[in-house]
């Protein structure tokens, strides 16, 4: 009994020693400021002003009015900013509610060890001074030409024959409503020598453009000039939530695509330069089609031609129907079959939800749509404008990442031909596929891969004897709320095997947009998309990037050198 007592007493006083040592914690020793950005009261979390830095200096140029083209004058006295710090810090001021900045305010940041680090902030309220739809008019032989200005730092660039009277020339452009300019919009003009356009804003802000006629350099191969279009947000579309799941491009028009459940889904035409709507195209899948009444997609061959879509269920019918363009109104059934090939793998296995086209489906085309939650997609072969069989063949393929290739990825042949290797963009991998084992011949190697969270919208384009294929890019996160463009060099397909370390890889990824990030507060879909088209007799070429419940952006790509 003695004994127990003693192994008991001993055991407490362990107990006690061990309760009594100090737990150390390990304090941050920096008071670091990760992430700064401005917006205005019922902005919600978005985005709207990004900072400039300068040392400890944090410049915000706050737009005079928000948006730019309203009468809605910013208040510097209730400006929202927005930080991410240290974890174990502290800010000496509240970030998140309405502060003055109508003079420079000072903060300090002070890490959790207790060392303090002081900034500034210094805003100030500048109008919008851009310049868009420049252009330049003037008689050739009686015969009046039209030119669009390009924009190349603060060059508005018109390109014309050398030898050409341009004394009478007329120059068009828009500019904010609350700018104006050292010379009126249609003016005439003596362009025989250069000349320099002032725009003026609100906030005493000026900037000078130089206009610029240059005889046009023409690249044998691949593009040149580049510039974004334009950026127009879903409330310029009538977008409803993140219902807009996929985009067309055929002639002058973009087709929009409206995802309805029962009935209501629809094709909406617009001018895609002007932005102007134009008409809902025919609808064959209605609320009386039953099983037939949702529709995702619509998607264009590389001639403008268009497919239409239904979603259909496993054990559902699939039809596709073919316009000639956005005014048929008696589109042509041109595949009518059902979802049930007992070859698929018993999982959702929906299909209808994706449609790509390579080639012309008047000549050779190529038709896929995937399975989903499968590892497969379906074929159709269309040879000298007929297609080859109502039922489609089944493609599995593997050797790619992931256990399955998600409810919205994209295959894309790269040629209109069933012995063309393909591309497959889902939201586990890009991949380079062979085309007679169907398996993965390579990822593609992307720079900033591991930052990639989806990467399943995708097109082909073929300009200026280059063949490129796009790719649209959610990055960050699995909110899905941050997409950019990204652009590939394929016209010789090994390529697709260079890597992001190789010193040829900036001639195979040729163009990476910026990140455009949706201020959602929740989760997007990740169902954007691509689409491309020409103009100019294929001088130009436009890419459009549909990023789901925010928005549409425009860029261009021409066959002019910069130089």
């Amino acid at each position: 009994m003695k004994r127990n007592i003693i192994y008991i007493f001993l055991l407490s006083f362990l107990i006690f020693c061990s309760c009594d040592k100090d737990v150390v914690i390990e304090r941050g020793t920096e008071g670091v400021l990760s992430d700064i950005f401005a917006n205005i009261e019922g902005s919600g979390p978005a985005r709207l002003f990004e900072p400039r830095y300068s040392n400890d200096t944090i410049y915000f140029d706050i737009p005079y009015y928000y948006p730019v083209d309203s009468d809605f004058e910013t208040d510097l006295s209730k400006i929202i900013v927005r930080a991410t710090i240290s974890s174990d810090a502290m800010a000496s001021v509240r970030f998140g509610e309405p502060m003055d900045l109508t003079k420079p305010l000072d903060f300090y940041v002070v890490s959790g060890s207790g060392v303090e680090k002081k900034y500034v902030i210094k805003a100030k309220k500048v109008g919008d001074t851009s310049i868009s739809d420049s252009k330049i008019s003037f008689d050739l032989d009686g015969t009046t030409q039209e030119v669009d200005g390009i924009l190349i730092n603060d060059e508005l660039r018109f390109f014309v024959l050398s030898g050409l009277d341009m004394s009478q020339t007329t120059l068009t452009f828009a500019i904010n409503k609350h700018a104006t300019a050292s010379i009126s919009s249609g003016a005439v003009l003596d362009l025989n020598t250069p000349k320099t356009l002032t725009i003026s804003a609100p906030g005493n802000v000026e900037k000078e453009y130089k206009i610029v006629l240059m005889e046009p350099i023409r690249l044998s191969y691949g593009f040149g000039i580049h510039r974004n279009l334009w950026l127009k947000e879903g409330a310029e579309w009538d977008f409803t939530g993140d219902k807009e799941s996929c985009i067309a491009v055929s002639g002058d028009y973009l087709v929009i695509t409206t995802t309805g459940t029962t009935g209501n889904s629809r094709y909406r035409v617009y001018n895609r330069f002007t932005g102007e709507y134009v008409r809902d195209m025919y609808m064959p899948f209605t609320a009386s089609s039953g099983a037939l009444s949702q529709s995702n997609q619509l998607v264009a061959d590389e001639t403008g031609k268009l497919l239409a879509v239904n979603r259909a269920a496993y054990g559902q019918n699939i039809r596709i129907y073919k316009y000639t363009d956005v005014f048929d109104d008696d589109p042509e059934l041109l595949i009518n079959t059902t979802n049930a090939s007992a070859e698929l793998p018993v999982a959702d296995r929906s299909t209808g939800r994706r449609l790509n086209i390579t080639g012309d489906l008047d000549g050779d085309a190529i038709i896929t749509s995937p399975a989903s939650v499968t590892k497969a997609f379906y074929r159709w072969e269309v040879k000298n404008g007929v297609l080859v069989s109502q039922t489609p063949t089944v493609i599995t393929m593997s050797g790619m990442a992931g256990n399955h290739i998600g409810y919205y990825p994209e295959i894309q042949y790269i040629h209109p031909s069933v012995a063309s290797n393909y591309l497959l963009g889902q939201q586990n991998d890009f991949s380079y596929m062979d085309a007679t084992t169907n398996t993965q011949i390579n990822a593609v190697s992307l720079q900033g891969r591991g930052n990639t969270t989806f990467m399943n919208a995708l097109a082909i384009g073929r300009f200026n004897n280059a063949t490129y294929a796009f790719l649209g890019r959610y990055f960050s996160n699995y909110t899905l709320r941050r997409m950019g463009l990204s652009m590939f060099d394929i016209t010789n397909p090994q390529m697709l095997s260079t890597q992001s370390s190789s010193s040829l890889y900036a001639s195979f990824n040729v163009f990476n947009s910026e990140t455009l990030i949706a201020p959602l507060s929740t989760t997007g879909p990740g169902t954007g998309d691509i689409a491309v088209g020409y103009s100019d007799g294929g001088d130009r070429m436009q890419v459009y990037m549909l990023h789901t419940g925010y928005g549409i952006w425009a860029h261009e790509f021409t066959v002019y050198s910069a130089n």
